[in-house]
């Protein structure tokens, strides 16, 4: 009874989440909460008296100032999905808001080219709501927007190389010869960035510079933008288990630079298979566990699905001594939404089933949100601009489904 007392008072003040901040702004939570329970946690076991609990943390408090520590909220975020073109309006955030959400994830995202295994250049991005010049302007309107900022890079893996195509001449300094260089999948036809495994080391240190020196260039727009929370990755599964070292080195440089809390948004059958969660400050999880097979999940069958995975998540976050962040998280309003539930199988006609969007949003809500050990999540997506009555994307707007966000987002 006495140790089951001792975690209860632990598990009550992880959920409070004391935070110190030192930076200029509000914006970078430095968690110091493990050591003080631990020594609060040995005044329990010794006295069990809750006025020396008191007065430990009233000595904390004073000993770093009581205008230093805040209560933690719930991160109840919003992916933000920008327009192709180059118009933005502090509208499209404040809709955004509507939501009940009070961060927002913007999403810069670079191609991976196969033969080079360079990212193409910002300038060549034919997607300006994916650039960094739009990072900027979104964040900008976002904080204007009173909203926080999550900083989340994307890499996609650019088209297939053809292996029928004809070999491109190269000029050398000697204008009477040539070479020629075969175009080559160095991503070995890779279908998603997850997979990407590449043939050797000199690959490898291709790839490593090329997405270093993009982190970094974003890392120095978080911090000159005052953003709130950066993520070193997405979603690289096969990269980030294989080159841990790599991973390692890029968060301490990412340090040097941005000064607010790091994360890296895993897949969620990832998180568990890398080992670089200590250097960073929350343990992300993209959190599309596929849920329920059925057409229409119920919420009764969905919420027993989800006890194993969420004690998984639990004892991770335990072990890591990190809480989870759900990066992304999100259903579409179709049929067997649960099933494989990150599959978008963009250009197929789908009727709509707005009851499995909204049984499986409540049926998430309840397995996590009131967790103290989940730090909070970003639904995906929320767009730009308005959808159509036919829409069936994991977008919540104008659905059902947007009315769970708001009433779990508004606790």
């Amino acid at each position: 009874m006495i140790a089951f007392r001792i975690r209860q008072t632990v598990d009550f003040l992880e959920g409070v989440n004391l935070i110190f901040f030192v930076k200029k702004t509000n914006s970078l939570p430095l968690k110091i909460y493990p050591p003080i329970l631990k020594t609060i946690e040995m005044f329990i076991y010794k006295s069990l008296n809750k006025r020396i609990v008191k007065n430990v943390l009233g000595l904390l408090f004073f000993a770093f100032g009581f205008s230093s520590f805040v209560y933690a909220q719930k991160i109840n975020g919003l992916s933000f999905g920008g327009p192709s073109e180059a118009y933005y309006t502090l509208e499209m955030f404040e809709d955004l808001k509507t939501s009940n959400a009070t961060w927002v994830a913007i999403i810069p995202e670079t191609t991976l080219d196969r033969s080079t295994l360079k990212l193409v250049p910002d300038e060549e991005n034919i997607y300006w709501g994916a650039t960094i010049a739009a990072t900027i302007e979104f964040t900008k309107l976002a904080k204007q927007a009173d909203l926080k900022v999550f900083l989340k890079p994307h890499i996609f893996l650019g088209k297939k190389v053809d292996k029928k195509e004809s070999p491109k001449v190269v000029f050398t300094k000697n204008a009477s010869s040539t070479n020629k260089e075969f175009s080559t999948d160095k991503t070995r036809g890779a279908e998603w960035r997850g997979d990407l495994i590449l043939k050797n080391e000199n690959d490898w240190t291709i790839l490593e510079t090329e997405y270093e020196a993009y982190i970094l260039k974003l890392a120095k727009v978080a911090d000159s933008l005052e953003v709130d929370l950066f993520s070193v990755g997405t979603e690289l599964k096969q990269f980030a288990i294989k080159r841990p070292l790599f991973w390692k080195q890029l968060i301490q440089k990412v340090r040097t630079i941005y000064t607010g809390p790091l994360t890296y948004a895993a897949n969620w059958d990832e998180y568990n298979k890398l080992s670089f969660w200590q250097d960073l400050d929350y343990i992300g999880v993209d959190t599309y566990f596929p849920i329920n097979k059925m057409k229409t999940p119920s919420l009764k069958k969905t919420l027993k699905n989800w006890k194993s995975i969420q004690k998984q998540l639990r004892k991770f976050s335990r072990k890591e001594n990190r809480k989870i962040l759900l990066t992304e998280f999100g259903y579409r309003n179709i049929s067997y939404a649960g099933k494989r539930p990150w599959t978008h199988d963009k250009g197929e006609i789908h009727t709509p089933n707005y009851q499995a969007q909204v049984n499986l949003y409540e049926a998430f809500f309840q397995t996590f949100w009131n967790k103290s050990w989940v730090a909070g999540g970003f639904s995906w997506r929320w767009f730009s601009h308005t959808l159509s009555d036919k829409d069936t994307s994991f977008s919540v707007q104008g659905k059902p489904a947007l009315a769970i966000l708001q009433k779990w987002y508004k606790k």
